[in-house]
């Protein structure tokens, strides 16, 4: 091998590693990246020494002339050669089709200006798997040390998420990822906890204090997940255990160990809706109340109301209710008016009440009087919990959601929760597929269709909140119909059929997490999503080189 193609194989490594670093955390960094693994495609068996040779023996005119000859030849011979090597791989092929389905449906489009952004935003599924696919792949050892660099670029985007947790100045517990969206940093964090789980437990390369080291970083993610909140990457990781407990099930031959396998495979789900359920318990059923014994005066004797028609975190937020009390020594301690609204958008009042009810303080002056600087901040922004930001995880989500639950019966309007946005979404998609049922509105008029069915609905949802359907299936079938979206499963489960990749664990692992993340969120909608499908979709399908059975537990070289 010489050392033009030496350097190439490097940079075309360093490239891939620098995608694979940017995907959590730089969309800047990912167009980079992959307009370099582009250029390295195109002018694959680029010399140097060639170059020189031109200015050296022609001058710089003539030089300069044959160098551009040499460089457009040599890309088209590239182009030439490694488009037909594309067409022969079947699975390839079929992969980038959900890019073709895209472009096919400029066919009935009207609004081209939003089937171009999407286009653009989705490139990666176009460019990767031709890429990827077409390139000499990487050898095993050389995957596990890109794998390494992502996973200490997670480790990276997770610790600067927890200084934004520690400051505490966020409203939202999505605003602690700061690079990307959190559902999609989720996800790498999510795949990123299966990558640690093979390289403690398959691969004996790894010396005993990186397996420590590993499982103190699978628990650090793992723990991470539940401060984000992220409950469809806490989704991802009990299915994903489940999974992988079936397997070793089906290796393991010792009875003891099966039926110790078997009690664990049952146990993960079963805690998990445990912990569920007794939190929707436990924030559902306040104490019993006697109501002969509550106080009726305030400590400066003002009248108290006592209503018990709301419950929130166990507690009734209507008890010990002084609004005059409120009123006066909140407008004293805020330039926010009583009777206005957050920064947010949300009445102060129903804000502060709530609020109060978190710390277990009484509605009246003493209360409002016995809050921080802190606190009052904090109501201002329109947090009126104060658990959402001292106590983020899955207990706060469920609370969250209990409350939106809640409004959403009241009221009808969706728009404070985006559990209950998701109901409005499901209804709006169902509601346009069924009136373009076999071949869908069109690449570009995806957004019009939605809005035109939120009208037609007469739905209560906001319009800062009326997005899409937040379900990749559902997204699909809204725009290429079902005839689209039966093309779009094929192109998933086919190139893992074709090239055999469901018989390896990083394959498996990525396609569960992709799919489940597809039931809950347009997952290839954004740069970001579409990235780190195609990128780690085509590497594990045609970027790198397989052991026969990458299952087996030992050495893969």
């Amino acid at each position: 091998m010489n050392s033009g193609t030496n350097i190439h194989s490097l940079a075309y490594f360093v490239a891939l590693v620098m995608l694979a670093v940017s995907i959590p955390l730089s969309k800047y960094a990912m167009s980079v990246s992959e307009f370099a693994l582009l250029g390295l495609w195109i002018w694959a068996g680029f010399s140097f020494r060639i170059s020189l040779r031109f200015f050296r023996f022609c001058g710089p005119f003539k030089g300069f002339y044959h160098f551009i000859h040499y460089v457009f030849k040599l890309a088209g011979d590239n182009f030439v050669e490694k488009i037909t090597l594309f067409f022969h791989n079947r699975a390839a092929v079929v992969l980038v089709s959900i890019y073709l389905i895209h472009l096919i449906g400029l066919l009935h489009t009207q609004n081209f200006d939003y089937a171009l952004k999407d286009l653009r935003v989705k490139l990666p599924l176009l460019l990767l798997p031709i890429v990827l696919s077409t390139m000499k792949p990487l050898p095993f050892r050389m995957f596990k040390m890109l794998l390494l660099f992502f996973l200490a670029s997670v480790l990276v985007g997770t610790l600067v998420s927890a200084g934004l947790l520690i400051t505490g100045k966020y409203v939202d517990i999505r605003e602690i990822s700061p690079f990307i969206s959190p559902i999609r940093f989720g996800l790498s964090v999510s795949f990123g906890v299966f990558i640690l789980v093979y390289f403690t437990f398959h691969d004996r390369q790894f010396r005993f204090w990186h397996r420590v080291l590993f499982i103190v970083l699978i628990v650090w993610f793992i723990s991470f997940l539940f401060l984000l909140e992220a409950i469809t990457s806490i989704v991802i990781l009990v299915a994903g255990s489940v999974g992988y407990l079936i397997w070793l099930l089906l290796k393991t031959r010792f009875r003891l160990v099966r039926v110790a396998i078997i009690g664990i495979t049952i146990a993960i789900p079963l805690l998990f809706v445990f912990e569920v359920w007794r939190t929707v318990v436990q924030a559902t059923t306040p104490p019993t109340i006697d109501y002969a014994k509550l106080e009726k005066f305030t400590s400066l004797g003002n009248p108290y109301l006592h209503d018990t028609s709301q419950v929130e975190d166990g507690r009734y937020v209507g008890l010990y209710v002084c609004p005059s009390e409120l009123a006066d020594a909140w407008n004293r301690r805020s330039k926010l008016q009583f009777d206005g609204l957050t920064r947010e958008g949300y009445p102060v009042e129903a804000t502060l009440i709530r609020y109060l009810t978190s710390k277990d303080l009484r509605k009246d002056v003493d209360g409002v009087n016995a809050l921080t600087e802190w606190d009052v901040k904090t109501i201002e922004q329109g947090t009126a919990n104060i658990h959402y930001i001292k106590s983020p995880g899955l207990r706060v989500r469920i609370l969250k959601i209990l409350k939106g639950y809640e409004v959403y019966q009241k009221t009808g309007n969706p728009s404070g929760s985006s559990t209950m946005q998701r109901i409005e979404y499901i209804r709006a998609s169902i509601g346009i597929i069924k009136n373009n049922l076999i071949y869908g509105v069109g690449t570009g008029d995806l957004e019009d269709a939605f809005n035109r069915q939120y009208e037609e609905m007469n739905t209560p949802l906001e319009i800062q909140y009326r997005y899409h359907a937040h379900n990749q299936f559902l997204g699909i079938a809204v725009a290429f119909g079902w005839l689209g979206l039966v093309w779009f499963i094929f192109a998933l489960v086919y190139p893992g059929i074709k090239t055999g990749a469901f018989h390896d664990y990083f394959f498996n692992a990525f396609f569960l997490m992709i799919v489940i993340s597809m039931f809950s969120d347009d997952t290839i909608e954004t740069q970001a999503g579409a990235t780190l499908f195609a990128f780690f979709f085509s590497l594990l399908l045609f970027g790198r080189k397989r052991e026969p059975n990458i299952w087996q537990i030992g050495n893969q070289e």
